[in-house]
């Protein structure tokens, strides 16, 4: 008897019988399709990061024990505006090195992402 109770009561209450919404699925599945991407891209960027700062922790480094060398500090101690300019300068070209990817398309994320949002 509880076995005839049960499945009455879950033809009931069970949802109507309908066709998948296939316009919600596509916007569902473009959106964990771009937090893919998204979450790939953020990987990237960390990474790229990580490896930029090791780089400028190892010229920074590297130009401190150089200028504890006796004969590059008796110079700064003599110049010391030409030397503040000649590390403005390399400071200024590491970071036009560093912040130069080759290949990248920074307009591409925000391209798929506006379209993505657009189609909500």
């Amino acid at each position: 008897m509880a076995d005839a109770f049960e499945r009455f009561l879950a033809a009931r209450l069970a949802p109507p019988e309908r066709m998948p919404d296939r316009r919600f699925v596509s916007i569902v599945h473009s959106r964990i399709l771009l937090e893919d991407r998204l979450a790939a891209e953020r990987r990237t960027l960390v990474a790229d990061l990580i490896k930029q700062l090791v780089a400028l922790i190892a010229v920074a480094a590297a130009l401190w024990f150089m200028g504890r060398a006796a004969p590059v500090a008796e110079w700064f101690a003599q110049h010391r505006a030409a030397g503040l300019a000649a590390l403005l300068v390399a400071f200024g070209l590491l970071v036009a090195l560093l912040s130069r990817r080759p290949g990248a398309n920074p307009g591409a994320i925000n391209h798929v992402a506006s379209s993505a949002v657009s189609r909500c």
